[in-house]
């Protein structure tokens, strides 16, 4: 169960993303969440030896660079949505009910998420950014119009990767029990409950 508090995100606990598949100890981050009417608000901190920001558009392939993403689901429901976000602040956003049925959303849509990054180190032994999105549930269509996350149960997980790092790493909230690295797997999303 992850527990999201109606509270400023500076005031949030984190919850730590942890090694799913092989061992990068010198990769940490996590995830403050917080929540306002239909509206999650995310801030991921990361700390990882190399900073890759090469995607310039969204809905490209974001998850090659230094990445974070949000997978969401109603409880109720098989189809969910992934926001990816590089460091560079560019945005993927998909919905459908598995890996290999996915419509990405359209890149104006996309462009109307507000999206931070900050990078806080940046030197060649290690990095420190910071991203923040804030996600507005009935516009990515998990909630319905007048729908609220205190009404609505949630599922789902929370993820920093980067697949195209000289040493990738696959970090979860949630584990996941697959033998390779699938962030696609709604079965090991976990509930997600916002209350004030």
């Amino acid at each position: 169960m992850i527990t999201v508090h109606k509270v400023p995100l500076d005031n949030s606990l984190p919850v730590v993303l942890h090694q799913c598949w092989g061992d990068s100890d010198d990769v940490e981050a996590n995830v403050h969440l917080s929540w306002e009417g239909s509206t999650l608000h995310l801030r991921f901190l990361v700390r990882e030896p190399q900073l890759r920001r090469m995607v310039r558009e969204h809905n490209g392939k974001v998850w090659e660079d230094s990445c974070v993403e949000a997978f969401l689901a109603r409880q109720d429901s098989d189809e969910y949505i992934n926001v990816e976000c590089s460091a560079s602040t560019r945005i993927l956003v998909g919905r459908g009910t598995s890996r290999h049925d996915r419509q990405l959303l359209p890149v104006p849509l996309i462009a109307c998420i507000p999206c931070s990054v900050e990078i806080l180190e940046n030197n060649t032994k290690q990095s420190r950014w910071k991203a923040e999105l804030s996600l507005d549930l009935v516009q990515l269509g998990v909630l319905k119009e007048g729908e609220t996350l205190k009404e609505v149960p949630l599922k789902g997980n929370f993820y920093c990767c980067g697949d195209k790092l000289a040493q990738p790493h696959y970090l979860c909230a949630q584990e996941i029990g697959t033998l390779k690295p699938d962030f696609h797997t709604p079965a090991f999303f976990a509930p997600i409950r916002c209350i004030s």
